[in-house]
């Protein structure tokens, strides 16, 4: 049985098993090694997460059989979106609902803090764009944002939260 639970900076590790089982591969045939390793090491460090941690970010981790087999993470913004910077599912498990639990723990937050939308950044080349899109999320606009000296060539997404 899937458990989605608060992760806390005892639960790093398994984040960075799970960031490590995916990350790198889902961006490999998108963006560049350079860009991979410069992203990965101001996101997936132990050191990294601890300070999106401290500075607000909460992340849910996703449990089956006491193993971690995908996480995300949200933020509240004070016009009432909830921002999703992170979601990812170990690949042996994709495509069984672990995404969709996630999504649906961070959009019953969403609706205690009486938000009106959830909204992420996708990589126009990700095929997760696919699977958000069959959760509801729709194009909100297109977005190239700079980072260090790579371009992020994203779309952002956003989902109505209902009531």
């Amino acid at each position: 049985m899937v458990k989605i639970k608060l992760a806390f900076i005892t639960d790093l590790q398994h984040i960075i098993s799970v960031a490590d089982a995916t990350w790198k591969q889902t961006y490999a045939p998108i963006i560049s090694r350079e860009q991979i390793e410069y992203m990965y090491e101001r996101n997936y460090t132990a050191e990294a997460l601890r300070e999106q941690m401290q500075d607000g970010t909460t992340f849910l981790l996703a449990t089956e059989a006491g193993q971690a087999i995908g996480f995300a993470a949200y933020s509240l913004r004070e016009d009432g979106i909830v921002i999703i910077p992170k979601l990812y599912v170990m690949p042996e498990v994709q495509r069984k609902s672990i995404g969709k639990l996630l999504l649906g723990e961070i959009e019953r937050v969403g609706v205690k803090n009486k938000c009106s939308y959830i909204e992420l950044n996708v990589n126009r080349k990700n095929s997760a764009i696919y699977f958000y899109k069959k959760m509801g999320f729709e194009l909100y606009e297109k977005a190239d944002i700079a980072y260090g000296k790579f371009w992020l060539n994203d779309y952002v997404l956003r989902k109505k939260i209902s009531q």
